[in-house]
């Protein structure tokens, strides 16, 4: 039996200056086992060491939560054996628009950290705690105010609604007052927050932000709740993390700003507003930590700019703990001030909001703020739940005495408290949305997989909110009260699909939400103009809306607060006097241009409904007309702040697209991401206009969650784009320059000819502030490794993009096991990246670490299954085994993508060998002659190999002898079309390639075999004419040797035959080769192969006489 040595893996080295994470890495692999001869025994297969079973095998589901199950071990798995058509209805993708389900949510969970941590800790609920009178009424308050209301910002006052008999009641009486007002800032400073949050706990060095703040509210409760005051205790942690949610919104989405500027003929400068608060005194320590300062190579002494942020006040400042923010603010005013606190905490905040390797924004305001608002009510919507980190890193320390402490039975009170509430559910679906948007996953690569453990966590809170008010019908004594809250929340839940970027977008929740809000719309064309010296009257497209009446009288709102959302508006005659667009479209019939009053939710409703246009279709003329129909509507009315300032931001985006309106739709984009300040601006020229012409905090926030106004980085962001766009690169770089987009920094320079000016931006901002984005920014424009090290240093070691950018370039300087040490923490961090693990993948076939290989390639295959080159390393590693049988599906797979590759053909034919899958081993021959002759010879396509032709032919043959034996009519029927493109095969090969001897002799094997004699006659004298040509073939012994042989079989069919005409033929033939071979031995004694050839000849002339 003839056998074939494997070879050394062929993989990209890396070196090549173009190379990227697309370089093809497949490992030409040959391998024993197969069988050439008619005779011999097969090499078995090895067992293979990392082969799992069915049980065991991956979901794409589990694939998607990967991060949710990071202590998981381990496993390698077989791709031979994975289902590819089972899991194309994954719930995380297909099953977005639906409701969610408890049972879907629980199945996306994924396997938790050990016990030891708090995720193991369930607490259950007391079951004899019932509400008292007070606590009735502090229910019916709660539902009355924190859910969705029709009649929400003009509820009778909160004293009024509490009553005079409720003294129990005075401190959640007086944080509902602060909410109200909008006080956040306050309500964070009140004595229930300090003392919720005012001290240090003992040993929490060990212990995570999350777990210290979740330890705290445990401790609190048994410190200050009994059965009597549990629902209160309950309330009050509910609006003190409503209060941080709204605060952090405020800062970073809709604004005003805390940092009011100072106004000429004030200079004092006052304590900063969140000064106590930002954060509590458990984070004291913390808090004044400072980043070690990086060595004096990385950041050169350059000027700082204007933006670099003031010194430390004095810590003796006065606090105002218990002074109203809009009080504390109003003689003197805080000049603007990026932070009040160190770059050291930021970015340890931060580390706690990464989210399956995800980083959060690094420019956002108080991120502190959403981390407490997040442990607080994530703690109050699941207290019978452990509860899940949201983050890859392993929850560190032992919590359960911590938790629960020496009384158990505060543990189940405050569990029990806390499920008699009704919203907080919602306020945690509304934190967990927050979070997601302000994870920086770039739009362009953001395919929806991204953050999945966040995912899992918004379909499980969004399903019990859908639970208790959408699918129940009695959750209100109003049946309108329970349609609008249906409809808030679904309207919610859509958009929460939308930002998670989830199959769908939300479509199938936005249409339930305009069902149980009862309003009937319309998209329909009239007739009408569009300009102002328009006369001919062309279809427009209309939309037309009815609301339920009640509802839309209940929203009405007052002239002067009407006037002043409505100055939000840049108008087409603010920019220029030649303006041609009308303001609105004017249509023919009068009826057209009167609209019903729809209210604020209705509003919300149809905002989404544009937004589903844009996410259904795609962006041209069309769509953007549709669009702006449904824009138009929502700007008809001027109600809600926040509501129509979206409005007008979306007519922007769509206005870019236009020459006639590019210019007032830059400029209303900058109007209102101007607003969020309370600076002197271009479009904020005025005093009056920052204090007087604004709306408040609370009115803004109001009904924030309903709409998708970007937040202000957003807003930044996408406006450096279009300026971009439009060729202002230079502006472009100084708004990504704020909002720390580096990488679109450089590009912007470039462009702009100003390359050295990218790097010196980074080190003057490096000067000012260390982040691991900047410090990664400046290892990619120097390709020094030492940023990307002080990067993972500043991000306690959760900055992917930096153990992906110290890989690569270890990868490129040919350091193998570093570079793979380094992908290899990054993929622990994030674990969808599938180019990396590919990258992975080659390296390890580099360093033949197979079970690594085999693992990286499982991955990108199951990421990205249309992901061919993966297919074929797959494969490759499995032929290196000697596992033809799982090598197998492999290949196909790798061919279904591309057939194109004619390693993955030429491995396909080795593996069908091994197998005895003839028939597609021959199909595997005729691919790779059919690519050689339409390839040039420097692609380096290989001829077939004499010894894989011979393994076809006799394996072919051996089946059909085996079933003629065996008398298997079926078998024999399928040996002889086998044997049909065999011959076939071999005709092609003689046709296309040139040919040597071999071929001639296997040719003549074949039809021998068949009894195809006059065939078989036929090859043997091609292949003696063909070795005859063959120049000094007599003076080689084996090229001699196949002439004897030859010669033998060409007489065995002269003697055959026996007329004198064929004898003599055979007398010439040997006559001829005898002399030749005679001839090289001159003065020597005849050889072996001489004297047969004179016995055959001697044989011939004697049966001639």
């Amino acid at each position: 039996m003839m056998t074939m040595s494997a070879a050394v893996p062929q993989v990209h080295n890396g070196n090549d200056s173009d190379s990227d994470d697309s370089d093809i890495a497949f490992a030409y692999l040959d391998f024993g086992g197969v069988d050439f001869g008619e005779d011999g025994e097969e090499v078995k297969e090895e067992s293979n060491p990392s082969k799992i079973s069915d049980a065991d095998k991956p979901t794409r589901e589990e694939v998607a939560a990967a991060n949710a199950a990071a202590n998981a071990p381990a496993v390698v798995e077989q791709v031979a054996n994975l289902d590819l058509n089972a899991s194309e209805s994954d719930a995380t993708n297909n099953a977005s628009d639906d409701l969610p389900t408890a049972s879907t949510a629980q199945n996306n969970l994924g396997s938790q950290p050990d016990n030891s941590s708090l995720d193991s800790l369930t607490i259950v609920p007391d079951p004899n705690l019932v509400p008292s009178k007070a606590d009735e009424l502090l229910l019916d308050i709660e539902k009355e105010r924190l859910l969705p209301h029709p009649l929400s910002g003009k509820q009778e006052p909160v004293d009024v609604a509490f009553g005079d008999d409720c003294s129990e009641l005075n401190n959640v009486k007086s944080l509902f007052n602060l909410l109200e007002n909008g006080q956040y800032a306050d309500m964070l400073r009140s004595q229930i927050a300090l003392d919720l949050f005012g001290t240090e706990i003992d040993g929490s060095d060990e212990l995570s932000m999350v777990e210290q703040i979740k330890s705290k509210i445990l401790a609190y409760f048994a410190a200050k709740a009994t059965s009597e005051s549990a629902i209160a205790k309950c309330q009050e942690l509910e609006l003190i993390g409503i209060a941080s949610l709204n605060l952090f919104l405020q800062l970073n989405y809709c604004g005003p700003s805390m940092d009011r500027g100072i106004k000429p003929e004030e200079g004092e400068v006052a304590a900063h507003p969140l000064d106590g608060i930002n954060p509590h005194g458990m984070f004291e320590s913390l808090a004044k930590k400072e980043n070690e300062k990086a060595p004096s190579t990385f950041v050169s002494p350059l000027p700082l700019s204007a933006s670099t942020p003031i010194p430390e006040e004095d810590e003796s400042a006065p606090e105002g703990d218990n002074v109203p923010s809009n009080q504390a603010t109003e003689t003197v005013i805080v000049p603007l001030k990026e932070t009040n606190t160190t770059n050291y905490f930021h970015n340890a905040v931060l580390s706690e909001l990464a989210a399956d390797g995800e980083w959060p924004f690094q420019v956002c305001a108080a991120p502190y703020f959403l981390l407490l608002a997040r442990s607080i009510l994530s703690t109050l919507a699941e207290p019978t739940s452990p509860f899940r980190w949201w983050s890859s890193a392993k929850p560190s320390g032992n919590l359960v005495d911590a938790l629960t402490g020496s009384n158990e039975s505060s543990a189940s009170m405050f569990a029990a408290g806390a499920s008699h509430l009704s919203s907080t559910s919602h306020w945690s679906a509304r934190a967990i949305v927050a979070h997601r948007r302000l994870i920086s996953t770039r739009r362009d690569d953001d395919d929806g997989e991204a953050c999945p453990t966040l995912w899992n966590e918004a379909e499980r809170t969004f399903s019990r909110c859908i639970n208790d008010f959408c699918d129940n019908e009695t959750a209100f004594k109003d049946s309108e009260r329970n349609a609008f809250v249906a409809s808030a929340i679904m309207l919610e839940w859509g958009l929460a699909q939308h930002h998670f970027r989830k199959s769908g977008r939300g479509k199938a929740s936005f249409n339930k939400a305009l069902e149980y809000s009862k309003l009937e719309v319309e998209v329909t064309g009239a007739d009408g103009v569009r300009t102002k010296y328009q006369t001919k009257m062309t279809a427009q497209y209309l939309v037309r809306a009815k609301p339920n009446v009640s509802e839309a009288d209940g929203n009405d709102t007052d002239a002067k607060n009407k006037a002043h959302v409505e100055k939000q508006m840049i108008k087409h005659d603010d920019v220029s006097d030649d303006a041609l667009l009308l303001e609105k479209i004017r249509f023919e019939n009068a009826d057209d241009n009167v609209h019903f009053n729809l209210s604020i939710r209705d509003q919300s409703i149809l905002l989404a409904l544009c937004l589903d246009v844009k996410n259904d279709n795609p962006m041209d003329g069309l769509t953007g007309m549709q669009m702006f129909a449904y824009l138009a509507r929502v700007l008809n009315q001027h109600d809600d702040w926040m509501v129509y300032a979206t409005g007008l931001l979306e007519r922007a985006w769509l206005e870019c697209e236009r020459t006639h309106g590019r210019e007032r739709a830059i400029l209303q984009i900058q109007a209102l991401a101007d607003q969020h300040s309370n600076r002197l601006t271009l479009t904020q020229s005025t005093f009056k206009s920052v204090e007087e012409d604004s709306a408040p905090a609370q009115d803004r926030l109001r009904h924030l969650h309903g709409i998708v106004y970007p937040p202000r980085w957003d807003m930044l962001r996408d406006l450096a784009e279009r300026y971009a766009k439009l060729g202002i690169v230079t502006s472009a770089a100084e708004l990504f320059e704020e909002i720390e987009l580096w990488d679109d920094v450089v590009e912007c320079y470039r462009i702009a000819g100003k390359s050295n000016k990218a790097e010196e931006v980074v080190r003057a901002r490096l000067a000012e502030k260390e982040t691991p984005s900047m410090y990664a920014a400046l290892g990619d424009i120097t390709n020094d490794p030492k940023c990307f090290e002080r990067s993972l240093e500043l991000s306690h070691g959760k900055y992917y993009d930096s153990h992906v950018a110290l890989g690569k370039y270890y990868f490129d300087k040919g350091d193998m096991k570093t570079a793979l040490k380094h992908f290899l923490d990054g993929l622990e961090i994030k674990p969808l990246l599938p180019a990396v693990w590919f990258r992975v993948g080659t390296i390890s076939m580099q360093l033949k670490e197979w079970d690594t290989a085999l693992k990286a390639f499982t991955e990108v295959v199951q990421q990205e299954p249309e992901e061919g080159d993966a297919w074929a390393n797959v494969a490759a590693i499995h032929i290196h085994r000697r596992n033809a049988a799982e090598a197998y599906p492999a290949l196909l797979e790798s061919l279904k993508q591309n057939r194109n590759n004619w390693r993955v053909w030429h491995s396909k034919l080795y593996t069908c060998i091994d197998l005895k899958k003839y028939d597609e081993a021959i199909q595997a021959c005729v691919e790779l002659i059919n690519l050689k002759a339409r390839r040039n010879a420097k692609e380096g396509v290989e001829t077939l190999e004499e010894k894989c032709v011979r393994a076809i032919v006799g394996g072919t043959v051996r089946k059909y002898q085996e079933a003629r034996e065996a008398k298997d009519e079926i078998g024999i029927d399928s040996s002889k079309r086998t044997l049909v493109r065999v011959r076939e095969l071999l005709d092609k090969i003689e046709s296309s390639t040139k040919i040597e001897p071999w071929f001639y002799e296997l040719s003549a094997h074949f039809n021998d075999e068949l009894g195809w004699e006059e065939e078989c006659f036929n090859d043997l004298m091609k292949e003696y004419r063909t070795l005859n040509s063959a120049k000094g073939w007599e003076e080689d012994s084996v090229k001699v040797g196949k002439m004897v042989t030859l010669m033998r079989d060409i007489s065995k069919h002269h003697k055959k035959i026996g007329t004198k005409e064929s004898l003599t033929k055979a007398k010439f033939l040997l006559n001829g080769v005898v002399k030749k071979v005679r001839s090289a031995y001159n003065y020597t004694e005849p050889s072996k192969e001489a004297e047969e050839l004179d016995a055959l000849l001697l044989e011939v002339k004697q049966l001639l006489e």
